[in-house]
């Protein structure tokens, strides 16, 4: 891929983002992005511009109670933290935005720190539950296949089939008419 070709995936994707999130100023501090309130704690340079964050922001930002927008090239960096209380890696606490805009930054750059005040926690999936508990729950778990279930759907049969080991696969075969 040439550098054109990059250029225009990249400028056809931010015209897709644009207007998708929408950022409602209050006052001076307080703002809503789609409706969920945030407080603007820091303003390094007037580094805050509510049209270019909203189309930057991302919903995996808002599991996080802080988020810090750094700029860069000309570019919008948004990094996500955790509040004190919340159990998670060391790096996202909030105790480490200093060094994070020490280390990562470009010395200088214009930054800002918003608070988010409506956490959305991500759903855990069952995947995840799973890798969290001992292996030998898992095995405790584990049901043999006593039937193969067959789901009909057009002139088609879906077998599930017992595979090699503890594994089973699906097969689907032709239906043969009677």
């Amino acid at each position: 891929m040439n550098r054109a070709r990059i250029q225009e995936l990249i400028e056809q994707r931010m015209a897709q983002r644009k207007g998708l999130y929408q950022v409602t100023l209050e006052d001076a501090t307080h703002f809503t992005l789609n409706g969920h309130p945030y407080i603007l704690k820091e303003n390094y340079r007037g580094a805050f511009d509510g049209e270019r964050l909203a189309d930057r922001f991302s919903p995996l930002l808002t599991k996080y109670d802080y988020i810090v927008g750094d700029w860069g090239y000309d570019q919008l960096r948004l990094k996500g933290f955790y509040a004190h209380t919340k159990s998670s890696a060391e790096d996202q606490s909030i105790t480490c935005i200093k060094d994070y805009l020490m280390e990562e930054c470009n010395f200088g750059c214009p930054y800002f720190i918003i608070q988010n005040l409506e956490v959305i926690q991500p759903k855990k999936s069952r995947r995840s539950r799973m890798r969290r508990r001992g292996r030998t729950e898992i095995n405790e778990e584990k049901r043999g296949l006593k039937e193969p279930i067959i789901n009909h759907h057009r002139n088609r049969e879906i077998h599930r089939v017992k595979g090699k080991g503890n594994h089973s696969k699906m097969v689907v075969r032709k239906r043969r008419d009677s």
